[in-house]
């Protein structure tokens, strides 16, 4: 459909959208080719500073090139290359640690997960010793079938789930009304990456963060389930493949992380009970939808299965029943103990909160109340028919009828996850938020279609299609800067740097038995797990926990104020983060930059962004140790 009458008009609007679009095209691929041909020589404390400003304008040239061809009309295939494009630009910045040649990216617990996956790889682990072994084993599948390093196979592994993950957004707005004005809509909200947060989540390998991110594919199955036809007869011919593709994909969720997996199966089982007490109202829209019985059976027993084999299940439960009694009875720390020193330590760099909302959550905040209204909306009229839509009027019931099962579940789903907002377990809060933000996404595209179809003259509906574009692009922005991690927000890139890591294997290879190592806010114990092999679960060497957690201990460590030696390892990471990210909140620059000066203290190893200090105690108990 065409914004011009006539088909002479149409032609030429026609033709300026197809090199409007071949411009992006070639801009994304330009500024991707430019990023690709420039890798990251040593740490990037911003994976945005660090990468060539030529591909954030190609970037940006692609962004806006598709949004304005998709914005002129969205009912031709010209529209879905504008779609394709936005998609490819996307992925291209969240596969910047891939594009970028990065030896490895993500710090703490993504090292962990290194020296697992490692362990996996070279068969001294099982498939069965890991919480959650999925996203090991098929990275370790991957790395042996390519010979790819296993920290490369591991971030492209990530990328390929983000890529999934902005995918199949709007694929499941299709599922839902199979409408392309709403598709489109959903795929840039999906460009957006709301569930990644930076606080419990990121574009990593991080196994929630990953279940997180590939938990749009099974949604997309589920609602290709919920509204296919019911078929009648024996239980053997009601079993079709949209039953066998959402247990497959179910029982892998499980497998990439059971915690997520808890979510989908309340989310079922919420389903179900939806279907068992509705089944016979036929005055209800929402009885229509297809039961999902069997397959909440299935991941039920498979997850309890599973999850029983392991003693940190039973742990976790018992944090969650012990925050959820505080919580009614008001003995938990009011928002959360993580949430709280998380708003200390940014007041303490000249953060304000409000700053760090706009930045972090003003976007999914403006799309949670769009999602609340559309399921509100659902419950009183249609959401989707206009003169325009793709799907016949008598079908709509059925997408309208998933947004409010959808609904429903998160009423389910809210209280359980506020459980987690308090006490021990204040850090698991925002991976369930990230969870939810999946279905806010879809259900706030849906709402931001209703309202444009509330405007019917065409003059205005033009300004707002201007006004749309401004809004897109301010979304787009603030969400992006916080795809990773950077001093944007306070926080340090998770670039782990070839220098920074065969500066500790050097290390670790040739350290002292039994010598103590110390570290810059924590010890190298994450190291130790990536790169010692045979260190298995949990058992690395207890001289990796000595962590020096701010300046006066740094002092007092490099002043010889200790019984035994300690290794002390300093990267140019860990100065950048303390003095660019975090504003030289517990460590001055003038420290981190001047421990060769003290007496007793050896630099026995440097490759330039990796340093190995070798401090003796010197305090009147031991007098003055030498080097070993």
């Amino acid at each position: 459909m065409s914004v011009y009458p006539g088909s002479e008009h149409g032609e030429l609007n026609q033709e300026w959208r197809k090199f409007l679009l071949t411009v992006g095209f070639v801009a994304v691929a330009v500024g991707t080719t430019i990023a690709w041909r420039t890798p990251a020589t040593g740490y990037e404390v911003s994976v945005y500073t660090g990468t060539p400003p030529l591909f954030w304008v190609g970037a940006s040239v692609g962004f806006v090139s598709a949004a304005v061809v998709t914005l002129a009309s969205c009912r031709d295939r010209v529209a879905g290359m504008a779609i394709g494009l936005g998609l490819l630009t996307t992925i291209s910045i969240g596969a910047l640690p891939v594009v970028r040649s990065y030896r490895f990216y993500g710090r703490a617990d993504s090292m962990t997960h290194l020296g697992w996956a490692a362990e996996l790889l070279a068969g001294r682990m099982r498939f069965g010793d890991l919480f959650y072994p999925g996203g090991h084993s098929t990275t370790a599948l991957l790395t042996e079938s390519t010979g790819i390093p296993i920290e490369r196979g591991m971030i492209l592994f990530a990328a390929l789930y983000f890529a999934l993950h902005v995918g199949f957004i709007p694929l499941v707005a299709k599922a839902l009304f199979e409408d392309r004005r709403l598709t489109a809509i959903a795929a840039f909200s999906g460009f957006m990456v709301l569930p990644v947060n930076q606080i419990s989540s990121g574009l990593y390998f991080h196994s929630y963060s990953m279940a997180m991110l590939f938990f749009p594919v099974f949604l997309y199955a589920l609602v290709k389930h919920l509204t296919s036809k019911d078929e009648s007869g024996p239980l053997s011919g009601r079993i079709d493949g949209w039953n066998v593709v959402l247990g497959v994909l179910g029982v892998v969720l499980i497998f990439v992380h059971p915690q997520l997996a808890v979510n989908v199966v309340i989310l079922l089982g919420t389903l179900v009970l939806l279907h068992l007490v509705l089944r016979n109202r036929q005055d209800l829209f929402v009885s229509d939808l297809r039961p999902v019985y069997g397959v909440f059976v299935l991941l039920t027993v498979c997850w309890v299965a599973w999850v029983l084999q392991f003693e940190q299940t039973l742990n976790v439960g018992e944090r969650v029943l012990l925050a959820t009694y505080d919580t009614l009875f008001g003995a938990a720390e009011a928002g959360g103990g993580d949430v709280s020193s998380g708003a200390d330590s940014a007041e303490s760099v000249g953060a304000t909160l409000l700053e760090l909302f706009v930045k972090l959550f003003l976007v999914p905040a403006v799309y949670s109340l769009l999602g609340f209204l559309a399921v509100v909306l659902s419950l009183r009229t249609s959401l989707i028919t206009t003169p325009q839509s793709d799907r016949p009027e008598e079908d709509e019931p059925t997408g309208r009828s998933v947004v409010t099962y959808f609904g429903s579940a998160g009423l389910v789903l809210g209280p359980f996850f506020l459980a987690h907002l308090s006490g021990p377990v204040s850090h698991l809060f925002f991976r369930h938020y990230g969870f939810a933000m999946v279905f806010v996404v879809i259900l706030g595209a849906v709402m931001i279609h209703r309202i444009g179809t509330l405007i019917p003259d065409r003059q205005l509906l033009a300004a707002a299609k201007l006004v749309a574009l401004g809004l897109l692009a301010a979304a787009l922005t603030l969400s992006l800067l916080t795809a990773f991690a950077s001093p944007y927000i306070y926080n340090a890139s998770h670039h782990v740097s070839d220098q920074r890591m065969s500066g500790y294997e050097t290390a670790i290879e040739y350290r002292g038995e039994g010598v103590q190592w110390s570290g810059i806010r924590r010890g190298p114990g994450r190291e130790f797990d990536a790169i010692v092999p045979g260190v298995g679960m949990y058992s690395r060497p207890e001289v990796t926990g000595a962590s020096v957690t701010n300046d006066t201990e740094l002092r007092l460590l490099l002043d010889g104020a200790v019984n035994e030696v300690r290794y002390l390892p300093i990267t140019k990471g860990d100065i950048d983060r303390e003095v660019t990210a975090y504003r030289e909140i517990r460590y001055s620059e003038s420290t981190l930059t001047s421990v060769d000066d003290h007496p007793g203290v050896h630099h026995i190893h440097d490759n330039g962004e990796f340093n190995l200090h070798y401090v003796t105690p010197r305090n009147a108990t031991t007098g003055a140790s030498g080097a070993g």
